[in-house]
């Protein structure tokens, strides 16, 4: 057997560490890409607005909409009107939707959703908003709960466990940060280590702050898996029409959401009529996406208390009640935590397959940025 000379083993030795120092490169080239793109995957329309944290949430009190004079200016009180017919229960077919009620649409706020109750009730007067929120000025709200503002910044921080052609881990963040009636909610979910993600999914809405809610004006969607990144995918919202990414335009329903703003319109709902807060009763939301638009029917559950890194919080589960993802619609569990403004402590989505999902759970406090002067505050010190 034939040895290398000194000379002949340097060469070998040199060309070895060459070749580990060409594949170190092309992997911090190739992570350096990916990196960049994750920090730019808002660029091609929207453009993030900066949030700073001031404080953590702590479990209270459900907020509560009532009147403030520094909010509210109080217009003439309403007589009461007739209740409303029942809408369709639970158990209806899910392709029916329940019917539009035209004459009180004119006399108030359009509401986020629309709820399917197991009884009618008599609507209280109105208030014109400053700050826009849904709330009678006539009727001071009887709940302990401290008064619902739109917060100016909140970020809901999740552990990501799942399924997909094997166990995968992750973490995700929802965010929403408000300027003046502007607002963006950004959800961002990354499997893998956040250094080397496998895989991550971004999406981001943006739009105005209306009485009834959220009123989106744009959607975009950036896929990544591994190096490579998908184009973004778009939903316009016109006034009356919405643009799908394939340039087809479609009506625009009451209270259009898209996939990102439906966490925060359906806790805004929650806040403005907790009562639809029952098992057996539905909710339904008209959703834009990008291939297509439908309406989906959440039944809530019922309540269900959550070990969370801080301490059993009480939530409600909603569920959509088609579980299959027919037509591109992933199903997607909610629970929402009336102690924690409504935010969703636990979101699971379920896969195509019917086998793979991403259960998302709440990994620490909720931060929170609540007023204007609060955001103008120094960073506290450590």
């Amino acid at each position: 057997m034939s040895v290398l000379k000194p000379g002949a083993r340097r060469w070998c030795w040199l060309g070895l560490i060459l070749g580990v120092v060409a594949v170190h490169a092309w992997l911090t080239w190739s992570m350096a890409a990916l990196l960049n793109d994750l920090q730019s995957g808002d660029a091609p329309g929207i453009k993030p607005m900066e949030a700073t944290y001031m404080s953590e949430l702590k479990l209270s009190d459900p907020p509560v909409l009532r009147p403030s004079p520094a909010l509210l200016k109080a217009t003439p009180a309403q007589g009461p009107r007739s209740a409303k017919p029942l809408a369709p229960t639970a158990s209806a077919p899910e392709s029916a939707p329940p019917p539009a009620d035209s004459a009180s649409a004119a006399s108030e706020p359009e509401v986020a959703t629309t709820v399917a109750e197991a009884s009618s009730e008599t609507a209280p007067a109105e208030a014109e908003p400053i700050l826009p929120v849904a709330a009678s000025a006539s009727e001071p709200s009887e709940a302990a709960g401290p008064p619902f503002t739109w917060p100016v910044a909140t970020r809901v921080s999740y552990k990501v466990r799942g399924y997909f052609r094997g166990d995968v881990y992750g973490s995700a963040k929802v965010e929403w940060v408000r300027q003046g009636l502007d607002y963006q909610v950004r959800v961002n979910a990354i499997i893998g280590p956040s250094f080397a993600p496998i895989g991550s999914w971004h999406l981001v809405s943006a739009g105005t702050i209306t009485p009834a809610g959220l009123s989106p004006k744009r959607f975009e969607q950036v896929d990544r898996l591994l190096i490579r990144t998908s184009p973004p995918r778009t939903v316009v919202f016109e006034e009356d029409k919405v643009l799908l990414e394939s340039g087809e335009r479609v009506d625009r329903q009451p209270n259009m959401q898209d996939a990102s703003s439906q966490f925060i319109q359906l806790a805004y709902q929650f806040i403005m009529k907790p009562e639809v807060l029952k098992a057996g009763n539905t909710i339904y939301l008209p959703l834009a996406l990008p291939k297509r638009v439908e309406t989906i029917a959440y039944d809530v559950v019922g309540e269900q208390v959550i070990d969370t890194p801080i301490g059993k919080v009480p939530t409600f589960h909603v569920k959509p009640r088609k579980m299959s993802a027919e037509g591109g619609v992933l199903p997607v569990e909610i629970w929402f935590a009336p102690g924690l403004q409504y935010l969703p402590v636990r979101i699971l989505v379920h896969g195509k397959d019917g086998k793979s999902y991403m259960d998302m759970q709440m990994e620490r406090a909720p931060e929170q940025t609540a007023t204007e002067a609060e955001a103008k505050a120094p960073l506290p010190s450590n």
